[in-house]
């Protein structure tokens, strides 16, 4: 791919069978929510049953010491987004979803914490891999102010 070339989700590497990749951030009155995908590119169906795992980094690849939480953890209510997870199948060339929420508010005089990097893994135990940002206009950034806490969507389809 050219430098500087559009990105999308079939021109990302796929080398370990699984892609990770989010079409940007919507936000509204300081809540945020980021889909995310994982898409099965290997020859045989991806088993999922819980919730992604997720490691927020900042700008230098450090991890950021925040809360991960099954489910919106009461950030805020959204339709779906505390459906319990159920075992679902993705065949290879198909896609499972979950998301991200999170509010950008500063409850403290403390520095705000800010995401430019997510890695993330289907399972516990499995391996990580880069969440991939696919439009032109889009970034993963991960806003946290001073919550320090971010929900996560089981995996569904």
């Amino acid at each position: 791919m050219a430098a500087g070339a559009p990105s999308s989700s079939a021109t990302q590497p796929c080398d370990s069978g699984l892609r990770f990749t989010t079409s940007g951030t919507g936000a509204a009155m300081g809540l945020r929510l980021m889909a995310v995908e994982v898409t099965n590119c290997g020859t045989e169906s991806l088993q999922l049953n819980g919730y992604p795992q997720v490691k927020v980094l900042d700008a230098g690849r450090e991890q950021l010491d925040i809360a991960i939480l099954d489910g919106s953890g009461g950030i805020a209510t959204i339709d779906g987004f505390d459906t319990p997870p159920q075992p679902i199948t993705v065949p290879p060339g198909e896609s499972a979803k979950s998301a991200f929420v999170w509010r950008n508010t500063h409850a403290s005089e403390g520095p705000p914490l800010v995401g430019k990097h997510v890695d993330i893994a289907t399972a516990p135990g499995d391996a990580w891999q880069p969440l991939v940002a696919t439009s032109p206009e889009s970034t993963v950034l991960i806003d946290l102010g001073t919550t320090g806490r971010l929900g996560v969507q089981a995996w569904h389809r």
